[in-house]
This record gives structure tokens, C-alpha cells and sequence, in this order.
């Protein structure tokens, strides 16, 4: 196994919310530094992948660092070890970019395609890891059924090879890079230029539209009072979408041309990615939710302005909170906002 260090670790500083109540630092103080390891590009010869592990028999090793974010068990490892006997299709170069949970709207940008990233950067610099051939990133079957996540590969000009993750994939040289930082936290430098690489120019005189994010047609986490919250967004001249409605091109071509997000903690808030910078965010958080910051750490590294509202939940879990909008508050942070 050969590393190459792409990105050097750096020190992340994370502005603080634009409209910072004192009765809030709680919920953002421990954001506000972060140090990152460096990314290093990866090279392994003759590795065998099979349910989402990576293996190389003759040496008996596995990579859980390269595969996954959360803890693995040794029993599963062993069992995957086990799988190793049985055939295999072969494929001379690959790329592994993936985790258990990368097929996810935000974790597939932010995680997934950082990682592509760092080798993309890898593949300019050092011709002998393709030999000169672009190599398939290397995906699980189901990552095929995903719109967003063939449309955004092929936009960044790579191709997918799809594989059975039941059936064991052998792989002659795999071209991989290790996390570019813990999930929900990112290397600006990396996040910045894929935001780039979606970008086909930057006019800030189009830089224009508002608009909210509905999560009406998700299954959790929605806005009870979401009628009242429309009819106010739209007397600031706010546009509403369901982005469920569009492929990933259109909501890319909306997106390039907004100066101004407002939505539920949520996988829209991911598309701050493709906003020109200098835009401003309004996330309508979780009462008491201190721990999913993703969404403002995003919007730091992106240098836009962040803003949020604290609302009434009712749960604390915001993975499934259903939440009520305080109308009054959300119309002094609109007025801030004009």
C-alpha cells in the first residue's frame, strides 16, 4: 500500500452565526475550531472488495479506515475474510470513494466526493497511478438507481463501474483516499474547489433568487405550520420548491443563481454547495440540538452567512422532529435579510 499526502492538515476557524443570540453559544461554541489530519491518496494492488470491505488476501489485511465511519465489529470483519475464497470478477484499475453511508444526498457530496477529489488532484500530479487511463469509480448496484449520483459523476467527467456488493470484485491497482475529514465537517480547501468544479462561471449580477426548501414530501422531519411559513416567505419574495421534483441538473441550475437559503435541517441545505459565495443561509433547527452542526460548518467553509432560527420540536431526535415555526421570529430574520 503506497500513500501520497494530497491536502495538508490544517486548522479549521468557523465564523459565527450571523444572527448569534447569547442564549445560544451553547449550541455552537465547540464548533468553532476544528484541527484535520492530512488526506493522503492511496494506492493497494490486488484487493479484493466484497460487501463494501476491502481485502487483500496474500497479506490478510483489511481497511475499515478507507470503508467506513463508524466502528466496525471484529466477528463482521472475519466473516467478510471468509468470503475471500470465492471467484471473482477482475477489473485492472479502480477508484473507491464510498462508505456504508455515502449513498445519502449530503454525505455523497460532502464525504464522497471530497475523497474523489483528493485523487482527481492525485491523477493530474502522477500519471503512473492510471497509465494514462481514467480509471471507473468503483460503486455498489444499488448507487446505479440514484439520479443525483450518476448525474454529478458524469458532470465531474468520471464513470462508474457498478458491482454486485454479494459478489466478491477483485481489483489490480485501487486508487482510493482516506476521509478528508470527520462527517459533517470538511477541509475547505477540498470543499471549495468541488464546489468549483460545478460551477460553469460566476456572475453575481444574476446572483439574485430566494428560496425555500419544502420537506413536504420527505418522510420525517417537517414543518407543522408550514402553510403560515409559505405565505410569509412568499410576501419577501421567496420561491418555493420541493427539490424531490427536479433531477439533479435542474436543481444545480437553480441553485447557481440563489443568493439567499432558507430551509429545515435537511439533505436542501446540501445545495449551498452550488451557490455562488457570499450567499446567506437560514437553517430552522431543533430546540436544544447541539450536535447537528453539518449544515453551519458547511456554510463556513462555503463562506456564506449563516443564520438559523430555534423552533419548538416535537422530539428531541431531529433526525424525525417535526417542528413549529415561530412566525414572529422568522419574520424579524427575513427583515435582516432584505
Amino acid at each position: 500500500m503506497k500513500n501520497t499526502v494530497t491536502y495538508d492538515g490544517r486548522n479549521e476557524v468557523r465564523n459565527k452565526p450571523t444572527n448569534l443570540k447569547s442564549s445560544d453559544s451553547n449550541l455552537f461554541q465547540h464548533e468553532y475550531n476544528l484541527s484535520l489530519k492530512p488526506v493522503s491518496v492511496v494506492e493497494i494492488k490486488n484487493v479484493s472488495i466484497f460487501k463494501g470491505f476491502l481485502f487483500t488476501i496474500k497479506s490478510l489485511n483489511s481497511y475499515i479506515f478507507l470503508t467506513h465511519v463508524f466502528d466496525v465489529k471484529k466477528k463482521f470483519i472475519l466473516r467478510r475474510i471468509m468470503t475471500m475464497l470465492i471467484p471473482a470478477h477482475t477489473l485492472e484499475n479502480g477508484i473507491w470513494i464510498t462508505d456504508e453511508i455515502s449513498s445519502e444526498y449530503f454525505h455523497w457530496f460532502t464525504d464522497a466526493l471530497s475523497r474523489l477529489k483528493a485523487v482527481d488532484k492525485a491523477l493530474e500530479t502522477n500519471q503512473n497511478l492510471t497509465d494514462n487511463v481514467r480509471p471507473q469509480v468503483i460503486l455498489p448496484l444499488d448507487y446505479k438507481r440514484k439520479e443525483f449520483i450518476v448525474s454529478s459523476l458524469n458532470m465531474l467527467g468520471y464513470e462508474a463501474f457498478y458491482y454486485n456488493p454479494k459478489k466478491r470484485l477483485k481489483v489490480k491497482r485501487l486508487i482510493t483516499s482516506t476521509h478528508t475529514a470527520p462527517t459533517g465537517n470538511y477541509n475547505s480547501n477540498i470543499i471549495k474547489e468541488l464546489r468549483v468544479s460545478f460551477m460553469s462561471s460566476e456572475n453575481k449580477s444574476l446572483v439574485h433568487r430566494k428560496i425555500y426548501i419544502s420537506r413536504s414530501k420527505a418522510m420525517t422531519r417537517k414543518v407543522i405550520n408550514e402553510a403560515e411559513v409559505i405565505d410569509l416567505l412568499l410576501k419577501y419574495g421567496y420561491e418555493i420548491h420541493t427539490f424531490e421534483d427536479y433531477d439533479f441538473s435542474k436543481q444545480l441550475e437553480i441553485m447557481l443563481n440563489v443568493k439567499t437559503l432558507v430551509s429545515l435541517h435537511g439533505a436542501g441545505l446540501t445545495n449551498m454547495l452550488f451557490m455562488p459565495t457570499e450567499g446567506n443561509i437560514l437553517e430552522l433547527r431543533n430546540e436544544g440540538d447541539s450536535h447537528n452542526n453539518c449544515y453551519f460548518s458547511l456554510t463556513s467553509s462555503l463562506n456564506h452567512r449563516y443564520f438559523y432560527l430555534v423552533n419548538k420540536g416535537d422530539k428531541k431526535d431531529t433526525y424525525s422532529v417535526n417542528i413549529t415555526v415561530d412566525l414572529q421570529e422568522l419574520a424579524a430574520i427575513l427583515e435582516r435579510l432584505n
